[in-house]
């Protein structure tokens, strides 16, 4: 099929495109978004300026969280925001334990009103607040997060549209109110949707998924560390959205092109808020694309809820014993030098606090050096499990999950009304997910560190 094709159907919301029993129907609205109104803009600047504090909180994971990442960037890139926006997407208490709350306000934000993370720092913030005007949630109509944001009184619940996948939503509330809170010009951002080349687009879709089928799955996203949110939204949505059935695209971060494997390439290349339009879309629309030459449903995320049933049942008591080996940080080249196989990539899973970034990308960059026939990608933990955990479950079976682990979480920060506290949270996450790991196919080894 020709890519004009391709880019027409996809426009159209086509759900023939994709495979059959694809979830598409009810997750093409996404396609809506430069169909968004003056008015409605204006009327959600309008509202974000009526808000009296300076920090802003957003409490999310995946794409609750990814999305506000990159538009904090791409504002702090251009200058600064209006207001401080910190977004929470880590269990490790040292992240968020002592941020001062005096000029705060809090953006409880899960398209499921479900998600375990976002329970937490709503239980954990209402309960050291308790101020629900200072309170707002996201969230799609009816879910546990509505109703409870209902109950306790916030000032305003957004309802997102329920056929917009997380990581399809950072055009819609789940990204545009941290946006308009920060101060981006929203009304610029959506005048420049209409005018991004879908083709281009469709076609570098078409192109990554065509070298993946040739056996070239990685990916390499260019610029991913000059633009470090806007890459690790690009990894989500290319890892979540293809890595199933044994398939999968598999991006990797790089300062330039490095290794000796075979590849594809994508550039990040998100200069002015035209240039960021056209990313935002474009790369949603690339990646219907590739899942269409796939043959797989980009839409759905079948293996996203493994690890979190399991961490379920650790938290409840259950025993697992992930039995994975131990190395020392200082011996991890060495180790996966003589562990990899040929086609095989080692990918880092850092269980640590936030700010914790800049170390995790220095060693992947190190190992990367050391390690030119393999791939080595880099995550952050639990946040990763709601993104490229997708694609190390349900893709092919080449990950070694490097798992980066604290002897000591620090003093036990309790989860009011949860019955467990967030140290707990966070080493049961590292546990279920080597569990799940293990059980489709994927090595694991721990790390641990002080």
């Amino acid at each position: 099929m020709a890519t004009s094709d391709i880019a027409t159907r996809i426009l159209e919301g086509d759900v023939t495109l994709w495979v059959d029993n694809s979830v598409a129907a009810n997750r093409l609205g996404w396609l809506r978004a430069p169909e968004a109104t003056q008015e409605e803009l204006h009327d959600l600047t309008r509202w974000a300026e009526s808000i009296d504090q300076s920090h802003i909180l957003v409490l999310g994971m995946g794409g609750s969280s990814l999305g506000p990442r990159v538009f904090a960037e791409f504002l702090a890139n251009q200058g600064g925001s209006q207001r401080k926006v910190t977004v929470v997407d880590s269990t490790d208490p040292r992240s968020f334990a002592d941020i001062p709350l005096t000029d705060t306000a809090f953006v409880v934000s899960s398209k499921s009103g479900t998600t375990v993370e976002t329970e937490a720092y709503r239980h954990f913030f209402f309960e050291r607040i308790r101020h629900p005007d200072r309170f707002f949630a996201i969230t799609d109509a009816g879910t546990p997060l509505a109703e409870a944001a209902a109950e306790l009184g916030f000032k305003r619940i957004f309802t997102t549209p329920e056929d917009v996948g997380g990581r399809f939503s950072a055009l819609t509330y789940f990204g545009t109110v941290p946006a308009a809170l920060a101060g981006l010009d929203l009304a610029a951002l959506f005048e420049a949707l209409p005018k991004v080349d879908i083709g281009r687009w469709a076609a570098s879709g078409v192109e990554i998924a065509e070298a993946a089928l040739a056996g070239r799955i990685p990916v390499q996203l260019v610029r991913a560390h000059q633009d470090r949110a806007l890459g690790m939204w690009t990894e989500q949505i290319l890892a979540e959205s293809t890595g199933k059935e044994g398939k999968g695209l598999l991006p990797v971060p790089t300062r330039s092109t490095e290794g000796e494997y075979q590849h594809s390439t994508l550039e990040l290349a998100a200069d002015g808020i035209a240039g960021l339009a056209s990313h935002l879309f474009g790369m949603e629309v690339a990646t219907a694309a590739a899942g269409h030459v796939l043959g797989i449903d980009p839409f759905d995320e079948p293996d996203v809820g493994a690890s979190k049933a399991i961490t379920r049942r650790i938290l409840a008591g259950e025993k697992f014993d992930p039995k994975v080996p131990r190395v020392g940080l200082d011996e991890l080249a060495a180790y996966l030098e003589t562990e990899l196989s040929e086609g095989q990539y080692a990918a880092l899973s850092a269980y640590q606090p936030l700010g914790w970034e800049d170390d995790l990308y220095r060693l992947r960059d190190g190992l990367a050096a050391q390690l030119p026939l393999h791939p080595v990608t880099a995550g952050l933990a639990p946040r990763h499990l709601h993104s490229t955990g997708q694609l190390q479950k349900g893709g092919p079976k080449l990950a070694h999950v490097v798992q980066i682990v604290s002897a000591d979480y620090g003093p036990r920060v309790a989860i009011p009304d949860m019955d467990t506290d967030f140290n707990s949270l966070i080493r049961a996450q590292a546990d279920g997910d080597a569990v799940v790991l293990g059980e489709r196919g994927q090595r694991v080894t721990r790390v641990i560190v002080d």
